[in-house]
């Protein structure tokens, strides 16, 4: 018989499963929604506006329901962790038979997640034991194809064992289980109990009544069900409470761009794959204490950053370590802020200033000498980021008119592109990916949901989609500057035929070889001086660069009247 157990008490039992409900709080949702349109268009924090219970209600309220947990994230069925019931395939109360029980776990269609599962933590509930020699469990994930379960093929990815003991009574085990689950597959968790073996020896498994998302199964032979059964279909309304406890894998696959940005809610310099904006990874935190609105990475060093903060001071950033330096103030003038930076692949570091009432300004960082030269006005007030691909075309997103634009580099003019389809508001960043030519990408505020997000957009359309949110439960990370390492030189590399040339990075000494007669060699930093030139008129040569500042250089080399040019790092 199939034993149903009911509990003379009810307990709530401990466990890692997350309640998203929201805490009580004074301000009713029309009270936000009535500050946010008279706070109207900013470039600053919204933690300077709205406490984070209170982004918590307005998320909420424009995502229709509850805050998403994004990875590590739980995967559940269960409405509710409390046990209430038990239940197990027995021949009589005391003795359990083979039991095999299943939940199926619909990844994209329930859950969102596309482009697969990585499993560290099975959690269930136990209602009731009486064990004298303790009880195995077996855990098991499989993988299979949407919509075929309890038919169609299951993949096991990952076993794990458990003995329970009479200490587990209404609790909810925790057991570390390791299995992936290939993208836009279901999910499958299985958990199996054999004959008790002992007269007295039995295990029943925790469940309650409350609404589930999705219907549990049993595969019991002496209780007549000899396929994975719907607990429904045998008359019963119980709902195992299971959990799945992993992490959405990165979209799209590994990225070879790291990129790096500034959590300004916390003041946590951060790095994160592009594909994949939910998995923060901490390198330190800022002693700025004012709003970070402009960074880029220096193309020439791709450890070092520099940034601008509301204060128009200028940082340099050590990435390796998180550490700040401040080399001094840059002042944009005409009551501006900063609001965006870029590194040109020339080496030229562009910034944008704008106050959003009056026309956005271009300007030029003099890194050494600590000041600015302004290129031009534009005719947008709301630019809020700079964007610079690597044939030189530079961008820009507005926060007043929700629009992109494509900047004239040489006079600070823009042409309008199209509109961005989401409603940009805050402070927020952007940045060029190396190798994805076509778009840029937007650490966003998207005013319409609420949330930090990581948006790709399309250079032609203006057009931008959604790679993933920042935000994390109510952990919001705001990024108002993002950046990654551009290879400057990429583009115009021009080897020679049967000319070499090494070490690179090189730290004293760099030696050339050729087939035919080298001329002459010449060095040139990122802004196109040069650095160090030498005749060479031999086959071979050894060049002394000990002198030259670390940092990327473009070597030219000639060879029988042909140029070649090569990128070298100076150690």
């Amino acid at each position: 018989m199939l034993t149903v157990v009911m509990s003379s008490s009810l307990m709530l039992a401990q466990n890692s499963f997350t309640n998203s409900s929201v805490p009580q709080s004074q301000v009713t949702i029309e009270d936000l929604l009535i500050r946010k349109d008279l706070i109207g268009v900013n470039s600053g924090s919204v933690n300077a506006h709205f406490t984070k219970n209170e982004q918590v209600m307005l998320q909420e309220y424009f995502n229709g329901g509850p805050i998403v947990n994004f990875a590590p994230q739980t995967i559940t069925q269960s409405t509710s962790q409390v046990i209430t019931r038990g239940i197990a395939c027995a021949s009589h109360p005391n003795y359990s038979r083979d039991n095999n029980m299943f939940r199926v776990f619909n990844l994209p269609g329930d859950f969102g997640i596309t482009n697969g599962f990585e499993v560290n933590t099975v959690e269930f509930a136990i209602e009731a034991t009486n064990i004298p020699v303790g009880y195995d469990i077996t855990a098991n994930i499989y993988s299979t194809t949407v919509g075929t379960f309890p038919g169609g093929t299951l993949t096991l990815q990952g076993t794990a064992y458990y003995t329970a003991t009479d200490a587990d009574s209404f609790t909810i085990v925790s057991l570390p289980l390791s299995a992936t689950i290939p993208a836009g597959e279901a999910m499958v968790m299985e958990l199996v109990i054999w004959d008790g073996e002992a007269d007295g020896n039995y295990l029943a498994f925790g469940t309650n009544e409350e609404a589930q998302t999705g219907p549990s199964y049993i595969q019991a032979a002496e209780c007549g069900a000899n396929v994975p059964t719907a607990l429904t279909a045998l008359g019963l309304n119980d709902a195992y409470i299971w959990n799945v406890i992993g992490d959405d894998e990165p979209g799209g696959g590994p990225s070879d761009s790291l990129v790096f940005g500034i959590v300004n809610d916390s003041g946590t310099l951060v790095s994160f794959d592009k594909a994949d904006p939910s998995v923060l990874t901490t390198i330190g935190t800022s002693p700025v204490s004012d709003f970070e609105n402009a960074g880029a990475i220096d193309p020439a060093n791709p450890n070092t950053a520099y940034v601008l903060d509301n204060s128009n001071f200028f940082f340099k950033v050590d990435l390796t370590t998180g550490s700040y330096t401040n080399l001094g103030s840059i002042n944009p003038g005409s009551g501006h802020n900063w609001l965006g930076a870029e590194f040109h692949t020339d080496g030229t570091l562009y910034a944008v200033s704008g106050d959003l009432a009056g026309p956005s300004k271009l300007h030029i960082i003099d890194i050494a000498g600590v000041t600015n030269t302004e290129v031009g006005s534009m005719p947008n007030t709301g630019v809020i980021s700079l964007m610079i691909d690597a044939a030189g075309n530079g961008y820009a997103h507005d926060v007043v008119d929700d629009a992109f634009y494509k900047i004239d580099l040489a006079t600070g003019g823009s042409t309008y592109i199209g509109s961005l389809g989401f409603s940009a508001n805050f402070g927020q960043g952007g940045t060029f990916i190396p190798g994805d030519d076509g778009y840029v990408y937007l650490s966003a505020f998207n005013e319409d949901t609420f949330q930090s997000e990581w948006r790709r957009l399309d250079v032609t359309t203006g057009a931008s989609t959604l790679v993933g949110p920042f935000t994390s439960g109510a952990d919001f990370n705001q990024m108002a500057w993002s950046t990654v390492a551009k290879d400057m030189l990429k583009t115009i590399e021009n080897p020679l035929v049967d000319f070499s040339f090494y070490p690179n990075p090189v730290k004293d000494v760099i030696s050339l070889k050729s087939g035919s007669n080298i001329e002459s060699v010449v060095f040139y930093n990122t802004l196109g001086q040069k650095s160090l030139s030498s005749k060479v008129n031999s086959v071979s040569k050894e060049i002394n660069v000990s002198n030259l500042a670390p940092g990327l250089y473009i070597m030219k080399v000639n060879v029988n009247g042909k140029t070649g040019t090569y990128k070298v790092i100076k150690k």
